[in-house]
């Protein structure tokens, strides 16, 4: 049974499900709080292992995550709801929307992980050896620096280390493991299409995975993206002023999201232009 936290406003308003990431917690949504409870009731979910949720699973799947909460929305009476992921959540967002297209309004991913460049997939090589040798927390240390090298990244990069001392060592090779079939779980739904909007959220720093969100977001007829400067990875933490305010745009222009991609910059949830280095970079990729 996983453990959440909710708050309601109202019973006629919208349900917003937040999704953490590896190591977290629903803790690490503290500054998404004060702003979305006034306009959405909230559910925050501990994934299995992490915070108050002491359950856990052999083996875990990408799809099975996605059922449970189905499950903990089942428990709660929500039909439908707005899911709101980071990092790892973003991956699981994306598979209860695969799961139940019609119980998912629409879709926040902050800081997609939507695949691996050579650089992560020599991480993922490199830890199936070195778990087994080294102290869980030097890995994720490890990991952590590298993906929110900066100076700027510091503070997202010390509350997920903070809290991944929480996980233990055994749960955390469990979710490692469950990053190998990342590509798999992908792959079986290349051909799948549902009408579920998306807002891709990422900083222009995180490195290892906005590529990919470019090149996603380029495929797909319901999407949108903003991504925010002189910011990386966790960016609902290091830039959450910009977070909010472009998360809670998206979310409250609902049914009317696809507009998005017509909206004046000024709106600030907008698709990049196509002239972005950003964009220009992926094209010939696409």
């Amino acid at each position: 049974m996983l453990t959440y936290k909710k708050y309601i406003k109202s019973d006629d308003s919208d349900w917003v499900v937040f999704l953490h990431g590896l190591g977290g917690n629903s803790s690490i949504w503290y500054k998404q709080v004060d702003a979305y409870r006034p306009h959405f009731n909230l559910l925050f979910i501990d994934l299995f292992g992490h915070g108050d949720t002491q359950d856990r699973l052999d083996r875990y799947s990408f799809e099975r995550i996605g059922a449970e909460i189905l499950t903990v929305m089942d428990e709660n009476g929500i039909d439908a709801a707005h899911l709101v992921g980071i990092s790892l959540g973003s991956i699981i967002a994306d598979a209860v929307g695969h799961l139940a297209p019609e119980r998912v309004k629409s879709i926040v991913l902050g800081g997609a992980v939507l695949g691996f460049d050579i650089r992560a997939r020599f991480l993922l090589f490199t830890g199936r050896f070195l778990k087994l040798m080294v102290p869980y927390m030097w890995m994720y240390r490890l990991f952590a620096f590298i993906m929110m090298p900066r100076k700027n990244h510091s503070r997202s990069r010390s509350v997920f280390i903070r809290e991944a001392r929480k996980l233990g060592g055994r749960e955390f090779r469990k979710w490692f493991r469950l990053m190998d079939t990342l590509v798999g779980f992908y792959d079986r739904f290349k051909t799948a299409s549902n009408d579920i909007p998306k807002l891709y959220l990422s900083g222009a720093e995180d490195h290892l995975f906005l590529p990919f969100v470019i090149r996603n977001y380029l495929r797909e007829r319901l999407s949108a993206i903003h991504v925010i400067d002189k910011c990386g990875h966790v960016c609902n933490i290091e830039r959450a002023d910009e977070f909010n305010r472009v998360s809670l745009f998206y979310l409250m222009s609902y049914p009317d999201v696809p507009a998005l991609k017509n909206v004046p910059a000024e709106a600030t949830a907008r698709r990049i232009p196509l002239d972005h280095p950003a964009i220009q970079k992926q094209l010939p990729m696409v």
